[in-house]
């Protein structure tokens, strides 16, 4: 048995699985993302296209993940060109929020930097002068 972590990806939001759970293979892992996906976009199926659940190893390294669009059964009898084009959309939502995510913990990292310069900067100036 091997332990697998899912993690519900919704817009830049994360919600994380702090137990995880045990599963015979990673096909087994994966089958249950994509129930869990059903499940979570049922009667909700034209807002959640973008959400996806990403299935992690026991390191929290990342394995598969399952974009809701890519499970959503309506979209069958649309045809292919038309089933095409909403995962294809679903996909470049789900990336932008990545890009905008990495974004916001990039400002913070910055912020973060700018306080601790900032910080420095003080203690440095309040030494007297030097006397040459």
């Amino acid at each position: 048995m091997a332990l697998y972590y899912f993690i519900l990806k919704v817009g830049r939001k994360r919600f994380p699985d702090p137990v995880g759970e045990e599963f015979e293979d990673f096909t087994d892992a994966r089958a249950h993302a994509h129930t869990v996906a059903g499940e979570l976009m049922r009667n909700r199926e034209n807002w959640t296209g973008h959400w996806r659940v990403e299935v992690c190893d026991d390191c929290l390294q990342p394995c598969y993940e399952c974009l809701f669009a890519d499970v959503d059964q309506r979209l069958k009898a649309f045809g292919d060109v038309v089933r095409g084009s909403v995962i294809r959309v679903a996909r470049t939502t789900a990336a932008l929020n990545d890009a905008l995510l990495n974004i916001d913990d990039t400002m913070s990292d910055l912020r973060q930097t700018m306080r601790l310069l900032d910080a420095a900067t003080l203690r440095y100036s309040a030494l007297p002068a030097s006397r040459s």
